[in-house]
C-alpha cells in the first residue's frame, strides 16, 4: 500500500509541478500542443513498443487479450446507455446538449492520462492491457462518439473515411505491429530496443507535466455553478468505477482484467471529445468543462481507487 501510494503521489507531484509552471508562465501554454506532438507521435509508441515486446507470448495472454477486448466493448455499451437514461430523464439536460453530456460521460482519458498513471502505479504486466483497453477506446472515440454528439438530429452521416484515417494513429500502428513481432517472437538489436525504451520512459513525466498545464489554463471554478454538470461529473468519477467494478469482479475472467478494466473506468474524461465536439460544431465549451471538472476530480478519485484495486486484488 505504502509503495502505491508514493508512486501515485510522485506522478500527481509532477502534474502540480506542471500547473505551476504554467501559472508562472516558465513555460507558455503555446509550449502545449508541440509537447503534445512528442508524445503521440515519438513517446508513447515507444512506451507501448517496450511494454509489449518484453513480454512472453503463451495462451493465456491470448485469453486474457480477448477477454480485455470483450469487457472494454461491454463498458462503453453500458456507460452510454446509463449516461443516456441519467442525462435525459433523471437531469433532463437541454436536448441540444444532450450528446454532448453523453458522449463525454462515457469517453474516458485511458491513452494520454491512463498509460503513464497505469505503467507507473502497476508496471508494464498491466500496462498492456490498459494498451487493449485503449484500442477499443479509439474506436467508441473516432467512430461512435461523433455519432452520439448527435444524438436526435436528423441526416447526420456516418464517415467511415475519417474514420479509417484517424484510428491509424501511432500508438494504435505500433500497438498492432509490436503484437505481430510479439506472437512471433522476433525482437529489435539490444542496442536498438534500448535506446527504444529508454524515449519511452519519458512519457510518464511528460504527460503529467502536459496535464497539469492543460489543468492551469481551464478555468475550473467558473463551471461549478453549472450543478448539473457537476454532479454528472460526479457521477461519472465515482458511480462509473463502483458499477464496472460490482459487474465485473465475480466474472471467471483473468484478474488482471478485471483491475484494469475498473481502473480504466476511473479516468476522467478524454480531452479529445472536445475537440471532436468543436468539429462537429457543438457545444465544445461544454465538453471542455467536463474535461477539466473530471480531471480535477480524478486527483482525488483515482489514487483511491488504486489502492483499493491493488489491495483487493494483490498485485
Amino acid at each position: 500500500m505504502a509503495t502505491i501510494l508514493s508512486k501515485i503521489s510522485a506522478i500527481f507531484i509532477i502534474m502540480a509541478v506542471g500547473f505551476a509552471l504554467n501559472k508562472s508562465k516558465m513555460i507558455p501554454s503555446s509550449a502545449i500542443p508541440p509537447m503534445i506532438t512528442l508524445l503521440v507521435w515519438i513517446t508513447t509508441p515507444c512506451l507501448i513498443y517496450s511494454s509489449i515486446t518484453t513480454r512472453e507470448y503463451n495462451p493465456d495472454i491470448l485469453t486474457s487479450t480477448i477477454e480485455m477486448f470483450i469487457m472494454s466493448l461491454l463498458y462503453f455499451a453500458l456507460t452510454l446507455v446509463l449516461g443516456f437514461l441519467l442525462c435525459k430523464h433523471l437531469f433532463k439536460v437541454p436536448g441540444q446538449d444532450l450528446g454532448v453530456y453523453v458522449a463525454s460521460f462515457a469517453g474516458i482519458n485511458n491513452g494520454f492520462m491512463g498509460y503513464p498513471v497505469t505503467q507507473a502505479i502497476f508496471g508494464q504486466h498491466l500496462f498492456y492491457y490498459m494498451i487493449m483497453f485503449n484500442i477499443v477506446l479509439n474506436v467508441y472515440i473516432y467512430s461512435v462518439c461523433p455519432l452520439i454528439i448527435h444524438m436526435g438530429e436528423k441526416g447526420h452521416k456516418f464517415n467511415a473515411k475519417g474514420l479509417i484515417k484517424t484510428i491509424a494513429n501511432p500508438s494504435t500502428i505500433i500497438c498492432v505491429v509490436s503484437m505481430v513481432m510479439l506472437i512471433n517472437g522476433l525482437q529489435l538489436p539490444s542496442f536498438l530496443f534500448e535506446s527504444i525504451e529508454m524515449i519511452g520512459e519519458i512519457t510518464v513525466p511528460l504527460s503529467m507535466l502536459v496535464l497539469g498545464m492543460q489543468l492551469a489554463e481551464s478555468k475550473v471554478m467558473a463551471v461549478f455553478k453549472n450543478y448539473k454538470l457537476v454532479i454528472i461529473s460526479a457521477l461519472k468519477m465515482l458511480l462509473i468505477p463502483a458499477g464496472t467494478f460490482l459487474m465485473v469482479n465475480w466474472l471467471p475472467i483473468a484478474t488482471e482484467v478485471k483491475l484494469i478494466t475498473v481502473f480504466g473506468a476511473a479516468f476522467p474524461c478524454a480531452v479529445i471529445i472536445s475537440a471532436i465536439v468543436q468539429m462537429e460544431k457543438k457545444n465544445a465549451q461544454l465538453a471542455a468543462e467536463m474535461v477539466a471538472l473530471t480531471t480535477l476530480m480524478s486527483v482525488i478519485t483515482i489514487p483511491v481507487i488504486a489502492m483499493f484495486l491493488s489491495s483487493y486484488y494483490g498485485l
